[in-house]
């Protein structure tokens, strides 16, 4: 009896072993597998913006600080939308978030433009305000890039039954490099607004 309860606890072990060793197996062909995935995703061909009313593929550029134009063009996109398109809600975080794309000096040159009167405009004469961007110009050739663009904001002051009394449209442009960073939560673009400036709207000679 005790040499049959020894052989069969024998037996009992070496199955558990060779479970464990199985699991032990199985445990490290996942971790390879995840391994292998993360590097796929972290090497991909391409990097996704996701834009006001849109996801937008645009192509990586590996071991590089580099932007493509069409990055560039995404990112002024929602610049603007965060830089001027507003209502009553979300003024103040569009402006905390667009701030958060500058550096310190265009930061300050762009919330003295958007001066007190901007809370009144908003949050006492009931104003929502979209913009449309009427032309771009990205020079990617130069170290910092630059961007040109002149865009419409349109105002809109609506009473509490959201019937619209008056409008009113704005021209204007502005100009701004860009610096390339590493992406990040707060940054997913990878992109820094430096020397910006606001303009005048574009000359019909121009």
């Amino acid at each position: 009896m005790f040499f049959d309860n020894a052989s069969y606890l024998s037996l009992l072990m070496k199955r558990l072993y060779g479970v464990l060793l199985i699991a032990l197996g199985m445990n490290a062909s996942l971790a390879i597998f995840f391994a292998y995935k993360w590097y796929q995703a972290s090497n991909l061909d391409n990097v996704y913006l996701l834009a006001p009313d849109q996801t937008l593929m645009v192509p990586s550029i590996d071991g590089s600080l580099a932007r493509s134009e069409y990055e560039i063009s995404a990112f002024a996109a929602c610049f603007l939308e965060k830089a001027f398109a507003h209502h009553e809600y979300n003024w103040e975080g569009n402006l905390e978030q667009v701030t958060t794309w500058m550096d310190q000096a265009s930061a300050k040159s762009f919330l003295a433009k958007m001066n007190d009167s901007i809370e009144a405009l908003y949050k006492e004469r009931n104003a929502i305000s979209t913009v449309q961007l009427k032309e771009i110009e990205i020079e990617t050739q130069t170290q910092p890039y630059e961007v040109l663009l002149y865009y419409i904001t349109y105002l809109q002051f609506a009473t509490t039954g959201d019937v619209v009394y008056d409008k009113a449209e704005v021209e204007g442009g502005s100009y701004f490099q860009i610096v390339p960073l590493l992406r990040s939560k707060s940054n997913p673009f990878g992109m820094q607004i430096r020397n910006l400036k606001f303009l005048q709207k574009k000359s019909p000679n121009e």
